[in-house]
């Protein structure tokens, strides 16, 4: 299954303990494909600097990370919506589920066949189901 995370599910994988980092170990472990963006390794890198400035060893992990996912090249969107550009971004690129926290986010549908699903939906998805 291909899978995009969304900046703040790459930022709770690998900043904090929880389901967000179980779900990045479980597709590094398994033939899940983890797709990715230049737009989130911005973002990502720039919400590390600012709010985790000490985390030298969560940048490092990211980085080792990120190189690892397929990245997808950045789509536009009407607007300046940086989360309209991810999902659309996923959508062409193949990926099956959009993983956010972001409800505003978790109401929208998707089109063709990606869904758009919180980390314990895809935890469902991807290891229980």
């Amino acid at each position: 299954m291909k899978v995009f995370f969304d900046t703040n599910v790459w930022l709770s994988a690998i900043v904090f303990p929880g389901i967000c980092a179980e779900l990045l170990a479980t597709l590094a472990e398994t033939n899940h494909k983890l797709l990715s963006s230049e737009l989130v390794r911005a973002e990502t890198i720039e919400l590390l600097r600012r709010k985790f400035p000490r985390h030298d060893e969560a940048m490092a992990l990211f980085e080792l990370l990120w190189a690892e996912a397929r990245c997808l090249p950045d789509m536009d969107s009407a607007g300046d919506d940086a989360d309209a550009r991810l999902v659309k971004t996923a959508a062409q690129g193949g990926a099956e589920l959009f993983v956010t926290g972001d409800q505003r986010v978790l109401g929208w549908t998707a089109s063709g066949a990606m869904r758009i699903v919180s980390p314990r939906e895809a935890w469902g998805v991807l290891v229980t189901a």
